[in-house]
C-alpha cells in the first residue's frame, strides 16, 4: 500500500467514515485518541498481534516502535511527522518491517496511522497466513498476492518436475551400473569404482578375486536357464555376505564374479575368504524339487594404487591365476605371481 499524501483534516475520518468503512478501505490502520492510546485497530493489523493481546486503550508505543525517523519514540514526536513516510516494527514481531503514514483526525481528536508491508509483503503473507481478503480491494497488494501465489505454484511445479527428473536420472544411472539379474555392480561400475579408488590422495592396497562357477553349464543344460538364474542370484547373495560395505561385488560375465576388497590384507586372510566362498558355493541350491550343484574356482591378485600397473593389468593377472585354479582341478584358489 502506498504512502498517503498530506491531506487536510476535514477529508479524513469524520461522520461519513465509521469503523466498518475504514476496516474495508484501510484494514491495516490504527486509530489513536488525543493522547496516543489505541481506539480501534483494523482487522488485518489486529491479526499481526498475538491472539488475546489487549490493544484498545493501550498506548501505541507499547506495542509498536518506529525505526525511521530515529527520534520518533513517543506520541508527541509523531505529530511532527504527519504525512511523512515512516518505518515501524511490531514489538512482538521485529523480523518484518512495516511502512506507515500518520495523519491527524478532524478537529485534532486523534491520529489515524495506516500501515503496509511494502517489500516485506511476501514474507508477511507467509508468516501470518494472509490472503486477499485481508487487504482493500483497491490495494495493489492484492495483485502482488496473486503474483506471489502464481510464482509459488510455478516454483512448486518446477521443483516437482526437477525431483521427478532427478529421480529418473538416478534410476537410469543405477540401471547403467547394475546387473539386472543379480542386482550386483557391473563392469562399468567397476571401472568407476577403481578410478575413484586410484584418485585417493593416500596410496591404498586392495585385492581382486575373480570367481568362476564350476559346472554351471550343466545346470543350464539339464534344469534350464531359470534354474541357472536362481544359482547366480544365490551366489551373488553369498558374495555380498562375505564382503564389507566398502568392498564391491561385480558380475563381470555370465557366470563370473569379481570382488574388490579394500585394504592391505595378509595372504592368510585372503585364503580364509577364498575357502569360505568355495565352501558356501558348493552347497546345493534348491530349485523347486531339484538340487543344483556348482562349485567355484578363484584367482587372486594383490594390487596397490602406488604401482604404475593399470586395472587391465591386474584383471589379466587375476584371470591367469583363475585359469591355473581351473587347470589344477577346480574348486580351488590360486594367487597371481
Amino acid at each position: 500500500m502506498g504512502v498517503l499524501a498530506s491531506i487536510s483534516p476535514p477529508l479524513i475520518g469524520g461522520e461519513a467514515f465509521d469503523n466498518s468503512a475504514l476496516n474495508m478501505l484501510l484494514p491495516m490502520h490504527v486509530q489513536l485518541d488525543s493522547v496516543g492510546s489505541i481506539v480501534h485497530v483494523g482487522p488485518t493489523l489486529a491479526k499481526l498481534f498475538s491472539a488475546g493481546t489487549p490493544l484498545e486503550g493501550q498506548y501505541l508505543f507499547k506495542h509498536i516502535q518506529f525505526n525511521f525517523p530515529k527520534n520518533l519514540n513517543n506520541f508527541n514526536n509523531l505529530k511532527t511527522h504527519y504525512g511523512n513516510p515512516l518505518i515501524a516494527q511490531l514489538n512482538c514481531h521485529k523480523e518484518i518491517d512495516l511502512k506507515a503514514v500518520a495523519v491527524p483526525m478532524p478537529r485534532n481528536t486523534g491520529v489515524l496511522i495506516n500501515f503496509s508491508f511494502g517489500t516485506s509483503l511476501k514474507e508477511a503473507v507467509s508468516f501470518w497466513n494472509l490472503n486477499g481478503k485481508g487487504f482493500s480491494p483497491a490495494d495493489p497488494s492484492v495483485e502482488m498476492l496473486y503474483v506471489i501465489e502464481v510464482q509459488s505454484a510455478l516454483l512448486e511445479e518446477s521443483q516437482s518436475l526437477n525431483d521427478r527428473l532427478n529421480g529418473q536420472r538416478e534410476e537410469a544411472e543405477e540401471k547403467a551400473y547394475t546387473d539386472p539379474l543379480t542386482g550386483l555392480s557391473n563392469r562399468r561400475a567397476l571401472d568407476r569404482y577403481v578410478k575413484r579408488f586410484n584418485r585417493r590422495r593416500k596410496p591404498s592396497a586392495y585385492s581382486l578375486f575373480l570367481i568362476d562357477l564350476d559346472h554351471f553349464k550343466l545346470v543350464n543344460d539339464t534344469l534350464g536357464h531359470s534354474a541357472g538364474d536362481k544359482v547366480l542370484q544365490d551366489v551373488a547373495e553369498i558374495l555380498l555376505n562375505e564382503t564389507r560395505p566398502t568392498d564391491i561385488v561385480v558380475r563381470s560375465g555370465g557366470d563370473e564374479f569379481l570382488l574388490v576388497l579394500e585394504g592391505d590384507q595378509t595372504k592368510a586372510q585372503l585364503e580364509d575368504i577364498a575357502k569360505r566362498i568355495i565352501c558356501k558355493i558348493k552347497q546345493p541350491i534348491s530349485w523347486g524339487a531339484q538340487k543344483c550343484y556348482v562349485g567355484a574356482s578363484i584367482g587372486i591378485v594383490n594390487c596397490h594404487t602406488k604401482r604404475p600397473d593399470t586395472i587391465e593389468y591386474y584383471l589379466q593377472a587375476v584371470d591367469e591365476a583363475l585359469y591355473v585354479s581351473k587347470k589344477d582341478g577346480r574348486g580351488r584358489y590360486c594367487f597371481a605371481p
